[in-house]
């Protein structure tokens, strides 16, 4: 394996932002590559390269807005005499994209925190994009891409609430992942290449975390 990668770039201004971004260029060679549930192919070379970029900003005390990109182009560089498991033909998937690999993929988000309260809340939302993907290494079937939104509240509550000096805090969170109830793929199995696994429905989530 070949692995190129630049050394991430960051900066930060404060207490108010800060960004970093980061490239790489891997070359895999002599990779298995599963095929169906009971065969793997041997690909010649996977090359993949991309970049990142990270970044937060607050540009007041309690707003925080953030956001991160990925960009990744992945290609079977010398993928050749593979049998097709669903034809039988000898084929070549030199130039495809492996199965799975988006190539862009963004998240971002927003919170405002209510830090003056007797119990501190937080309020945020984010959303998640990833593009187009193949079903399966013969590129034939594409999973649509898609958007999703989650929302959230924090409520801290210092220790001292609760009469134990033990607990120093406690952090209760409510939150609803998939807002929209948008049905998309989230990914699929090369080992079938005529499914794929569906993202979550809107889920309900709370949860307590102690620190002692």
């Amino acid at each position: 394996m070949r692995k190129s990668t630049r050394p991430a770039s960051s900066n930060r201004f404060g207490t108010r932002a800060e960004w970093t971004l980061a490239t790489y260029d891997i070359t895999r060679r002599n990779v298995y590559v599963e095929t169906s549930d009971t065969t793997y192919s041997l690909a010649g070379e996977i090359a993949t390269k991309g970049i990142e970029l990270v970044g937060a900003v607050r540009p007041v005390e309690n707003i925080k807005l953030w956001a991160n990109v990925a960009l990744t182009q992945a290609r079977y560089e010398d993928f050749n005499n593979v049998v097709d498991p669903v034809t039988g033909a000898v084929v070549s998937w030199t130039g495809n994209t492996p199965s799975n690999v988006a190539p862009a993929i963004v998240n971002a988000g927003a919170s405002y925190r209510f830090s003056d309260w007797r119990w501190p809340v937080e309020l945020g939302a984010s959303v998640r994009y990833v593009g187009n993907r193949s079903l399966y290494e013969d590129n034939a079937t594409t999973m649509d891409a898609y958007t999703t939104a989650d929302v959230y509240a924090f409520i801290d509550i210092p220790g001292k609430e609760f009469g134990n000096p033990a607990v120093k805090a406690v952090r209760i969170t409510l939150r609803v992942r998939n807002v929209t109830n948008a049905i998309y793929a989230a990914f699929s199995d090369p080992g079938y290449p005529d499914q794929v696994y569906l993202g979550d429905p809107r889920t309900y989530e709370v949860a307590a975390h102690f620190k002692w």
